[in-house]
This record gives structure tokens, sequence and C-alpha cells, in this order.
């Protein structure tokens, strides 16, 4: 062969079947790393929200945690009922005693901002800081006459009525205590209750806090809220993507009970249940478990992964 013909055999190049296999096995390689890059990134952004998920379960835990250990705080001297209108609670004219209130599985179809199903607890107890009644102070004949709505001496208005407040009255010896709710803005004070005692100089007088757990039913995102009716905040969130909560009570006899109406001074234990998703769904999975908390078996079969949180907290101020 001569040179002519050889140079004109080598400018010839690829054929194009040579071509198409050439392109396809790159499509295969850059397919397959793709693939695996993917699935990366999918594990990398489920953990990234199962890390999410138990964060929320972790702070919602605490805050819950420290209220209930605080429920019944100074108002358990109070041995009294009370007829209360708190609205949030979808009802009005609850009885309570200022301890722990409860509302067992929820179910009502809609409309309260509460999701159906899952359980709202009420912790009343005395603020953290309170005072002793002083000279030209007291509460007499149901009217109660304060030089100061300061009640923790931090010099601001503690019962300035900007929605619900709320008040508590503890003899110096600790024998009695009443826990009330403050109708004005400014001057004396007229609880709509009434009191049944009288309480005079070196008394304590303390404002009460009202503190509501809640999930909302909002589908998209069913955060758990916190509300303090004493210094009324509104509902603030908590946690996000809390799908459940359930609660169950132990009393003092032993037994355990998922509603303690009529048996609050009865509670010694508080039971909790968080249950968290994440905050998105995750592609080709679905939820194969069924919960059974608080005597509820909540079966979701839907694409969330989920995070199951329980603790038992001692209600350490009731049964005193």
């Amino acid at each position: 062969m001569n040179k002519k013909n050889q140079k004109r055999l080598n400018d010839q190049g690829f054929t194009l079947a040579e071509l198409l296999i050439a392109m396809a096995i790159s499509l295969v390689i850059m397919g397959a790393i793709f693939l695996t890059f993917k699935s990366q990134q999918d594990s990398y952004v489920i953990q990234d929200q199962v890390t999410a998920t138990q964060q929320n379960l972790r702070s919602a835990m605490y805050m819950l945690t420290r209220d209930i250990q605080m429920a019944g705080y100074y108002t358990n001297f109070d041995t009294d009922t009370y007829t209360m209108d708190w609205d949030d609670l979808d009802g009005d004219n609850e009885v309570i005693r200022p301890l722990i209130y409860a509302r067992n599985n929820v179910a009502d179809g809609g409309g309260d901002n509460i999701k159906d199903n899952t359980d709202v607890i009420v912790i009343v107890k005395a603020s953290s800081e309170g005072r002793a009644l002083v000279a030209g102070e007291a509460a007499t004949a149901g009217t109660i006459t304060l030089t100061t709505r300061d009640l923790d001496g931090d010099g601001n208005d503690d019962l300035n009525n900007t929605g619900k407040k709320y008040g508590l009255l503890v003899k110096e010896d600790l024998s009695v205590a009443e826990f009330f709710e403050v109708d004005s803005a400014a001057g004396n004070i007229t609880p709509p209750g009434g009191l049944t005692q009288n309480y005079d100089l070196g008394d304590l007088i303390f404002r009460a806090d009202v503190i509501i757990y809640r999930v909302d039913e909002d589908a998209a995102n069913p955060a758990l809220r916190r509300r303090n009716l004493g210094s009324d905040n509104g509902y603030r969130v908590v946690a996000e993507n809390i799908d459940n909560l359930q609660f169950r009570y132990l009393l003092s006899d032993g037994t355990w009970t998922n509603n303690p109406a009529g048996q609050e001074p009865n509670v010694r234990a508080v039971e909790i249940s968080l249950l968290a998703r994440t905050a998105n769904t995750n592609r080709g999975y679905i939820d194969p478990n069924t919960y059974s908390i608080g005597g509820v078996n909540y079966n979701p079969n839907d694409a969330y992964r989920r995070k199951l949180l329980c603790s038992i907290v001692k209600t350490r101020n009731i049964g005193l």
C-alpha cells in the first residue's frame, strides 16, 4: 500500500455505529454516576430531616417536662373548683381544679385549630415570683385592693388585663389559696367567682400561669403550640411537625388513666408521648407503623418518616 492510500485510510475516523456505541456506553456510565449521586443526596436529606425531627422532639419534651413538673405550684393549696371560660379548649365554662386540666382525644371534625385525635393539657401554677401583701393591701368581701399590680418586684404591671389574666392569693401559713380571674385593667379587682377567704398583711399574692399545649390542625405543618393565659402572649410555636400528642396520668392509687377529670389532685405523674414527622415526604417510602400511644392507635400510612419520644414526668407539687 502506497503512502497516499495509507493517509486516506487514516483520515476515515469513526463510523456512525462506533459513535452510537460510544454514546450509549457514556450514557450508561453517566446514568450510574447520577443515580449514585442522587441516592447519596437523598440519604443525606433524609438524615438531615430525621436529625431536625429529633431536635424538635427534644426541645418540645424539655418544655413540656418543665411545665408539668411545676403544675400545682402554690395552687396545690387551693381545694376549690372553678368554672372558667378559656375559649381555647373547644367549649366554654370548663370546670377545673387549678392543677392540671386535660382534654382527651379531641375529635370534633376540625375548626378549632386543634388537630383531631390529639390531647390537650392545661397546667395551672403560680408564677415563679410572688410577694407578700403590704400595708394598705387586702382582699375582703370579694374585693382585692392592691397598691401596685407588680407581683414579682420587677416594676411591671403583672395584672393589666391585656387578654385574660389570673392571680392567686395564698394564706401566709399555706393553709388555703384561691385562684382568681382579673376583671379590670386598673383599680380594685372583683373576681367574677368571688372569694371565700379574707387576706391581709403578710399573706401572699402571685400572678397565676395558665399554660395550654395543643397541636395545630394544619395538615401541612402540625406544630406544637404553647400559650400562657396568665401573661397572654398568644400561641407560640414550640416545635414544628409534631404529628401527635398524647398523655396518660398516674393516679395516687397506682392506676393509669387517659383522662383525669375529677381526679386532678390524685395525679402523681404524667406520661408524655410525642410523635414527630419529617418536614417533607420521602419518595418511595410509606410509613408502615401503627403507633399505639395514649390509648390511640395511629396509623398514618403516608410518606413521612417519624420518631416517637415518650417520657414520664412526676408532678412534684401535686398531692403534697
